[in-house]
């Protein structure tokens, strides 16, 4: 049998917020994008695929001038002029989703690190590396 996709509608994709103490703010956001069935003999199993997306709004005292090479993720971790970098949550919310079989779906994405490099983007925004983690949950119709 082949996967059977369900529709689903949002209940709360919210922005989980962090302030960096060199002052950058970093948003960070889970949305499911897709969910679909595989029946086996003994439960159903809801397979995802989801992203998550961050931004960092970068503090002027750390802003430098832009600078267009692609750096490598080998490159990037060399540059990194402090690894780990203190911060405070400012918001945290899981995003959630009912699906049309009644089921629910919650995706909790946490920060693990955020390190700063030396490097700058092309707009002269420092480059961080963001490390996340994430769980889902699903809890089942309930009658």
């Amino acid at each position: 049998m082949g996967r059977k996709y369900l529709d689903f509608e949002v209940i709360k994709e919210s922005w989980n917020k962090y302030s960096l103490q060199d002052g950058t703010k970093l948003k960070v956001r889970t949305i499911l994008k897709s969910v679909w069935v595989d029946r086996t003999d003994v439960k159903t199993k809801h397979n995802t695929e989801i992203e998550t997306h961050h931004v960092l709004l970068c503090d002027p005292t750390v802003q430098g001038e832009p600078d267009t090479e692609q750096y490598t993720k080998k490159q990037l971790e060399e540059g990194v002029e402090v690894a780990h970098c203190p911060y405070t949550t400012l918001q945290y919310e899981p995003s959630e989703y009912e699906l049309d079989d009644r089921s629910r779906i919650v995706l909790h994405t946490a920060l693990i690190n955020i390190a700063r490099t030396r490097l700058f983007d092309a707009v002269g925004d420092r480059i961080y590396i963001v490390e996340l983690t994430g769980q889902m949950n699903v809890a089942p119709p309930q009658n």
